[in-house]
């Protein structure tokens, strides 16, 4: 006789129920971290007759109907994708196995508050905030289109819904960066 397995659903309906005021936002991502490396594996398996460098994209979900759930999907694809918010790229290349992490943006209200806030910034979070500040002036495409296909016509795309470089960085005395709205 084979056990019964909870759902999804039922698990975050329970929890809204019932919160467990023991499991915090940090736990929740450990939690989630602890798949995440199969699930890129199970992406690499699942594109194996790709022969070309191709991109795994990462995006993190969060259920409309179920307030609690964050999903995240493994897509494959082979040109590069346009960033968004709560996104991570990685580049996998299948000859050589070798798999490079290109980029990671959070969530859109996150990533103005790195921006508005680099003071508060924790230095660990530094490259994080790079990535924003490279995103909101339109540079993070370009970045890794230029060092992946040198020679070929880049696309116009809009990476953001700013028209404007939003951000610059600017280096300071005494101070790794500091930005200047």
């Amino acid at each position: 006789m084979t056990k019964h397995r909870k759902t999804v659903g039922e698990e975050a309906v329970k929890r809204l129920i019932n919160p467990d005021s023991s499991q915090g936002i940090i736990d929740t991502q450990r939690e989630m971290d602890k798949e995440y490396f199969d699930e890129i594996e199970k992406c690499v398996e699942a594109h194996k007759s790709w022969d070309t460098p191709y991109y795994i994209v990462v995006h993190c979900k969060k259920e409309k109907l179920l307030e609690n759930v964050i999903r995240r999907y493994f897509i494959g694809r082979l040109s590069l994708p346009t960033p968004q918010w709560d996104q991570t790229v990685w580049r996998y290349n299948p000859k050589t196995g070798d798999l490079q992490f290109l980029w990671v943006l959070p969530d859109e209200n996150t990533a103005k508050w790195f921006a508005g806030n680099p003071q508060e910034v924790h230095q660990e979070h530094e490259e994080l905030l790079s990535f924003v500040i490279e995103f909101l002036n339109k540079r993070l495409y370009s970045r890794f289109y230029k060092q992946f296909h040198k020679g070929e016509q880049e696309c116009l795309t809009s990476e953001s819904s700013y028209s404007e470089p939003y951000y610059k960085v600017v280096p300071a005395a005494g101070t790794s960066k500091i930005l200047v709205p």
